[in-house]
């Protein structure tokens, strides 16, 4: 039951963001594109991901050994959307606003069935490729002295561009910590054997 109720708010969150309205106010500005739809279309994925039965799990784990190919997925997918191109042509280009939904839901649901297969080692290694590309993607977008994107102003791509290398170090250091927690966790219960 709660499977089937993250997927139906998963479908809902999507198809307010595919309502002209909404998807017109969160593109008009480049800080509610990137920090607000682009998550909220994630998030609508991972909700859908999380209802995806056990058996097509199964089926899905034969080429997704330890979650590796969904996290290169998500990789690949948030690189493209963080080119200022891609920013641009979405905005003109009706069939890449589709693609943009579509892979951007595809994500999200790549992440909910795959890092509960990834390791620590596979985990630490997509985060420490994710976060450093996001942290440089944001100082681009910080320290560029020109726009990047012609849609948007400057001063919203040098928002965006702080917003994404705060991000990116508040997320390292959550999962930094996480680790450290969980390695002192395993540390105490091996001595008090």
């Amino acid at each position: 039951m709660r499977r089937r109720s993250g997927l139906w708010l998963g479908c809902g969150i999507l198809a307010l963001l595919a309502l002209p309205g909404p998807r017109a106010w969160l593109e008009a500005d480049m800080e509610r594109h990137m920090l607000m739809q682009f998550p909220l279309l994630i998030g609508a994925g991972l909700l859908v991901g999380h209802a995806v039965p056990e058996r097509v799990r199964r089926h899905w784990a034969a080429w997704n050994h330890h979650g590796i190919s969904g996290l290169l997925l998500v990789s690949c997918v948030l690189a493209f959307w963080m080119v200022p191109r891609a920013l641009d042509e979405v905005l003109i280009v009706p069939w890449l606003e589709a693609v943009k939904f579509a892979s951007l839901l595809l994500t999200g649901a790549a992440l909910a069935v795959s890092w509960p297969l990834a390791g620590l080692l596979v985990r630490g290694f997509f985060l420490g490729n994710l976060l450093p590309m996001m942290a440089v993607t944001g100082w681009l977008y910080a320290a560029a002295p020109v726009r990047l994107c012609n849609a948007y102003l400057t001063s919203q791509q040098q928002a965006v561009g702080q917003a994404l290398i705060t991000f990116s170090l508040l997320a390292a250091c959550t999962w930094l910590a996480g680790f450290f927690r969980a390695g002192s966790r395993t540390y105490e219960a091996n001595t008090n054997r």
